[in-house]
């Protein structure tokens, strides 16, 4: 079975920019004095620290997801599975890939945490000094159906 989340990618992608805009362009409204009203009496500079405010606690709480690109498969004598981290380019890193000798295979797990919205899938690998856990690779960005499928294609 083979399968990755090229459509996740491009929302990801088409998301992050709608919302630079957004902000973006809020900050000089804020700036012009739009929003002044006589409810919450702010000053414009104070309005436009609260939109970047906003802005960058929604960035960090994106990018704590660790949501990834993430290729799968499972066709022929080994599990090959390719994945890299979806950050700015300053902070990513290189694509990595784990490849595992299915005769070598014991089992998968996927645990989630940050209230669910972080999930990882750790490999298990027989090897001659005993059973070897694979550092997380982490598939926030795969939708219930990939998950799925995920789970098909890991069972032997």
């Amino acid at each position: 079975m083979q399968f990755d989340n090229n459509k996740f990618l491009f929302k990801i992608m088409t998301r992050e920019l709608y919302a630079t805009v957004l902000f973006g362009g809020s900050v000089p409204i804020a700036f012009l004095g739009v929003y002044q009203n006589d409810i919450l009496p702010l000053e414009n500079y104070q309005y436009a620290l609260f939109i970047v405010f906003l802005f960058g606690l929604f960035s960090y709480l994106w990018y704590r997801q660790d949501n990834s690109f993430f290729s799968i498969n499972t066709n022929g004598d080994a599990i090959v599975i390719k994945y890299f981290k979806i950050l700015p380019k300053f902070i990513s890193k290189n694509p990595k890939m784990v490849k595992i000798a299915k005769s070598a295979y014991v089992k998968y797990s996927i645990e989630t945490s940050y209230f669910g919205r972080k999930k990882a899938l750790y490999l298990f690998q027989n090897t001659k000094k005993g059973i070897v856990k694979y550092p997380p690779i982490y598939i926030s960005a795969l939708n219930a159906e990939e998950i799925q499928k995920l789970k098909l294609a890991l069972q032997y």
